[in-house]
């Protein structure tokens, strides 16, 4: 966006409950200001994935030693700098790993250096002086307007040899967020400031809370924390050593009993570390071995203590005292742990990474991940003493993968002992069969098919059990896998498109296209980060391929989807493509298992169509593949859309 445009901007636009601030007396200019201020949380909160979504992809980076580079001008740049000179005092990070950049130099951090926000090559000049390590190094480009010529510098900079980057603006669109140097915007928008343009205010607070979040819940992921105790500080004042007393025996029952001189010996033994005293007196294992163990499990010290420590300090509750239950939706796109009580209130949510089997994941990570998700939902808990071994009373696990190659007879057992549960008490199961839970309330249907399309496709029937109370899986269809084609998924949708894109791009190389790129392409192009190309110079195989991301290549693929879905209806070659997926889908992933001739077939009209996944919940897609359904002559009983999984689990065992 040029000069001549700056007043389309949010951030420069007039506010109009602020227009007569300076005719109003001071308790009431105070009054609407705080009430503006108001404003600000709220327009965080859309943001909160894209910055989860960030902060996973910053942790393996930081725990590497990987630098965090914050760039911005005036405003932005002294919140840069704040929140990046606060790491090393709060969670001991090295003062080298977290860097505060500002337009004009260190200068400008109190006093205005004119013009230097205005320049690109003044950003790129101040990356290049960093010397980057574009496997371990992340930039996070900071501009109220989204405009700011030197954070695109530094940002273009950082995309071009390989870092991650992250942009945190306050308008939409801008800009970055055309640029294709971004791999997460983080864009809250807060509204006009009580004084016109004054970014310093609530984009300014908007701005910091975001930034906050980010280092923090870096810190955290890195094992900074123990529950929200900053066990990584280290003892260097008198201050922090009563701190560090406290947060010892506040976690250690074996501390708790210790003097302060005994305290004090054994954090000079430890060298001043707090989480390795801790490690140290809960094991009674050597510094030196517990130095170890804590580095083979990432510095993150709930690792090495959820044997070794928990399971010495709590009692086992018989599960006929316990008053929660546990539902895990364990997927390929992300793992969701939702806590209820045994009225059914939801009181604790957890989520992690992916986690499917199918993918190649090992046993072990699959573990980590379930118990990580778990813990997150424990970390708000009302009970600060629960454990994973003190609090289910029973536990559901839906897990994508686990019907293959006698997983669960594996996973079950190391399941039923982390959760000190037997294995009548725990349901592990694959994901889908979560979802036919919905059948539950409809008692006059003795079937349902249940349909998902999220990254992959499968389609399977359940029939009601005898005595009326359990659906069994009877049939499935499709769930091949991306590999193999699970047509009618994002994986599917993408694929189909991108495939279009290469041979748009490979005619236009061989000169047997002259027309410029079409809608979808040049979309594409830009999902994937290409835009900045030309076409004649793009190698899209490579750059999904080859070149590193943050996303698996699977991933890069399935969000392809988005790209398509978001053109349906608008864009011919986008209609064509969906509607071949959802044909399929239909027409045949669905309609094998509605044939007469097919195992347990139940007649549609006492039958109910379940229908969830990421790719269903596009409502025009779901209209789409609902009409083609309804073609095939398929009238069900009922339809039902399950948005989440978890949630409907958890009740469903209460």
């Amino acid at each position: 966006m040029d000069l001549a445009n700056l007043s389309q901007l949010q951030t420069e636009a007039v506010n109009p409950r602020t227009a007569q601030i300076d005719q109003i007396s001071t308790m009431e200019m105070c009054r609407l200001i705080n009430e503006e201020e108001h404003r600000v949380a709220p327009s965080v909160t859309p943001c909160v994935s894209e910055i989860a979504a960030a902060i996973d992809a910053l942790t393996p980076r930081v725990r590497n030693g990987g630098r965090v580079i914050y760039v911005g001008a005036g405003t932005s740049g002294r919140l840069g700098i704040l929140d990046a000179s606060e790491i090393p005092p709060t969670f001991a990070a090295p003062p080298s790993q977290f860097v505060g950049l500002i337009a004009g130099g260190d200068a400008a951090i109190r006093r205005a250096q004119e013009g230097a926000e205005d320049s690109v090559a003044g950003g790129e000049a101040d990356m290049g002086a960093l010397q980057l390590n574009p496997e371990l190094d992340s930039v996070i480009g900071i501009a109220a307007s989204g405009r700011t010529p030197y954070v695109l510098g530094c940002l273009a900079f950082a995309k071009k040899i390989g870092c991650l980057t992250i942009g945190v603006v306050c308008a939409s669109p801008s800009a970055m967020a055309s640029s294709g140097t971004v791999d997460f915007l983080i864009a809250p928008l807060p509204g006009p400031e009580v004084v016109t343009g004054s970014t310093r205010l609530k984009a300014g607070t908007a701005t910091k809370m975001v930034l906050n979040m980010l280092s923090t819940g870096t810190m955290i992921r890195t094992g900074k924390t123990y529950g929200n105790l900053m066990v990584d500080l280290v003892a260097s004042n008198l201050k922090l050593e009563q701190r560090s007393r406290n947060i010892l025996r506040r976690l250690s029952a074996r501390c708790d009993s210790m003097t302060d001189e005994e305290l004090d010996e054994l954090l000079t033994r430890c060298k001043g570390r707090v989480k390795l005293a801790l490690l140290v007196a809960e094991t009674g294992q050597p510094v030196e071995q517990c130095e170890e163990t804590l580095a083979s499990a990432g510095g993150v010290l709930a690792k090495v203590l959820q044997i070794s420590s928990a399971e010495v300090r709590h009692v086992q509750t018989p599960a006929t005292n316990r008053q929660y239950v546990l539902c895990i939706d364990g997927g390929g796109t992300k793992c969701a742990a939702v806590i209820a009580n045994l009225k059914g209130s939801v009181v604790g949510r957890g989520t992690t990474g992916p986690c499917n089997l199918t993918d190649g994941n090992a046993m072990e990570e699959v573990i980590q991940t379930l118990m990580a998700a778990t813990k997150d939902a424990l970390s708000t808990f009302p009970s600060p003493d629960c454990t994973l071994r003190s609090v289910f009373k029973s536990v559901w696990i839906g897990l994508a993968g686990i019907d293959r190659r006698n997983l669960r007879e594996s996973l079950l057992p190391r399941v039923c002992a982390l959760f000190g549960l037997t294995e009548k008490e725990i349901r592990l199961t694959n994901d889908v069969d979560l979802l036919v839970a919905a059948a539950s309330s409809h008692r006059d249907c003795s079937s349902a098919v249940v349909v998902i399309a999220g990254t992959g496709s499968v389609a399977m029937r359940y029939n009601r059990s005898d005595d009326g109370n359990e659906y069994s899986r009877i049939a499935r269809s499709g769930g091949w896998g991306h590999i193999l084609g699970d047509e009618g998924g994002g994986y599917a949708i993408g694929l189909e498109a991108i495939k279009y894109t290469l041979a748009v791009l490979e005619e236009t190389r061989l000169g047997i296209r002259i027309e410029p790129l079409g809608r979808l392409e040049q979309a594409v192009l830009e999902r994937l980060g290409c835009v900045t190309c030309r076409p004649m110079q793009i190698d899209l195989v490579s750059e999904i391929l080859v070149q590193q991301h943050k996303q698996t290549i699977k991933a890069r693929i399935a969000g392809a989807a988005e790209v398509v879905l978001s053109m349906n209806g608008q864009d011919d070659i986008a209609s064509a493509i969906v509607s071949r997926q959802i044909d399929y889908l239909a027409s045949r992933t669905v309609a094998r298992l509605l044939d007469p001739a097919c195992d347990g077939y139940v007649p549609t009209e006492h039958t109910g169509l379940i229908l969830s996944g990421s790719i269903l919940k596009n409502q025009a897609y779901q209209d789409q593949f609902l009409n083609v359904l309804e073609k095939t002559g398929a009238r069900f009983a009922y339809v039902e859309t399950v948005s989440d999984a978890g949630l409907l689990g958890a009740k469903h065992l209460t």
